[in-house]
């Protein structure tokens, strides 16, 4: 096999890793919880602000917003949930996801392999019990080793003559967020492309304002999981499915248009890149959620006539 493909297949094996090992944490943890999380979420979404609170921890635990989102319409469906909750849940996910950006940003890819080591020694040594709790904590260090071996993979194209061309392919805000909208769509999940696109910070692949914009295409893409979800649930699970990738498009709007100053305020910051891009996905993700709780309230009404097909 040549050096490059041999590079290639590196690549896309740490992807893959990266991929399996995050679906396989999200799994972990829900099995871990358990009936016991699900009776906790209902207990701890009687308002919108509970209920977005909850969507904002528990994606920040699974690391997963996707997951998140399409337990949300499964508890909708079945009826733990009332559709508000249900949505005031899907609205904290967005702000949740926004931690695997600064667990990038902050260096603790660099911690995978301890935690890979140790949860891996727990689950088969320690009290039997527990081991479940090595196994997610093994996977949580299979997320950023994976994330560590694709920045180590990218270093030798850091300074390619090509890299130029295809930085200018993403130099359009519309052709960057399309891109990341696609790719996220494509591997189910807001937080791979979310850390890939700081990782290309941190190798000098992209620049912070190109990958602001893959970050809110991200936050467009990861609908298509409560999307794909909801065609096996009824039509009130689908419409509110609907109703996310709505909500996420007025997100998009609102970080094209209100938010761009404060994104440029933010870019301007005398601080690391890779944490610009992380402080810049919080405060778009915050802002939509805040926006979008303190108009719930008044247009709930409708929103829930068409819900049930009334109007």
């Amino acid at each position: 096999m040549t050096p490059l493909l041999t590079w290639i297949f590196s690549i896309f094996a740490a992807i893959m890793l990266f991929l399996h090992g995050l679906s396989a944490f999200s799994e972990e943890i829900t099995r871990v919880g358990g009936e016991r999380l699900r009776l906790r979420l209902q207990k701890l979404t009687g308002t919108d602000l509970y209920g977005a609170l909850t969507g904002a921890v528990s994606t920040a635990l699974v690391q997963s917003s996707s997951a998140v989102t399409s337990m949300a319409l499964g508890l909708a469906h079945n009826g733990t949930f009332s559709n508000r909750a249900a949505f005031s849940v899907m609205i904290g996910a967005n702000v949740g996801t926004t931690l695997t950006a600064w667990l990038i940003a902050m260096k603790i890819v660099g911690l995978g392999a301890v935690f890979v080591t140790l949860g891996g020694l727990w689950s088969i040594v320690g009290p039997r019990p527990w081991r479940q709790y090595g196994k997610a904590l093994f996977y949580f260090g299979l997320v950023f080793l994976a994330l560590d071996l694709i920045s180590k993979g990218l270093e030798p194209i850091a300074n390619s003559p090509s890299l130029t061309e295809w930085h200018a392919l993403l130099g359009s805000p519309v052709i960057a967020l399309l891109f990341a909208t696609l790719l996220t769509s494509l591997v189910q999940s807001s937080s791979v492309v979310t850390g890939l696109a700081v990782l290309f910070v941190q190798q000098g692949l992209i620049s912070p304002d190109v990958a602001v914009w893959l970050i809110a295409g991200a936050n467009v893409g990861t609908s298509s999981t409560a999307l794909l979800a909801s065609t096996v649930l009824d039509v009130t699970s689908r419409k509110l499915a609907v109703l996310n990738v709505s909500f996420n498009l007025l997100g998009v709007f609102l970080f094209a248009t209100l938010l761009q100053p404060i994104v440029g305020l933010i870019l301007d910051f005398d601080i690391a890149a890779d944490q610009q891009i992380a402080l810049v996905h919080t405060v778009f993700n915050l802002a939509t959620a805040i926006i979008a709780l303190v108009a719930l309230p008044h247009i709930w009404k409708t929103i829930n006539q068409w819900l049930k097909g009334t109007s």
